[in-house]
C-alpha cells in the first residue's frame, strides 16, 4: 500500500524532471500498481503520460515520442523496452522500498 509520502514522490520525481530539460521521461519494470496509479493521475502529471503495457501499445508510444514535448513513459514489468524508447528517454529510479509497497 502506497504511502502519502510515496504519492508524492511518484509524482514529484517525473514532474522534476520534465520541468528541467528532459523531454521524455521513462519508468520501467512498472507494476500494474504503478501502472494504474500514473493512468489515474496524469492530470498532476507536468506532460502526457503514456503507459506501456504490451506491444500493443507502442504505436500510441512512438506517436508520442515523436510529436509531444513533454512525455512521462511508463513501461509494464511485461514489456520489453526497445532501444528507439530508451535511447531517448531519461530513467526515473525509484526507491526500492516505494517499488516493494507498489507490489
Amino acid at each position: 500500500m502506497l504511502t502519502v509520502k510515496d504519492v508524492s514522490t511518484l509524482i514529484k520525481m517525473p514532474n522534476t524532471l520534465l520541468a528541467g530539460y528532459h523531454a521524455r521521461v521513462m519508468v520501467l519494470d512498472a507494476t500494474e500498481a504503478l501502472c494504474d496509479f500514473y493512468e489515474k493521475n496524469e492530470d498532476a502529471i507536468t506532460g502526457t503520460v503514456v503507459v506501456v503495457r504490451s506491444k500493443a501499445d507502442e504505436g500510441k508510444a512512438a506517436h508520442a515520442r515523436n510529436t509531444l514535448s513533454k512525455v512521462l513513459f511508463i513501461f509494464s514489468a511485461d514489456y520489453w523496452v526497445p532501444d528507439y524508447f530508451s535511447g531517448v528517454c531519461a530513467k526515473i529510479h525509484l526507491p526500492k522500498a516505494l517499488l516493494k509497497r507498489a507490489r
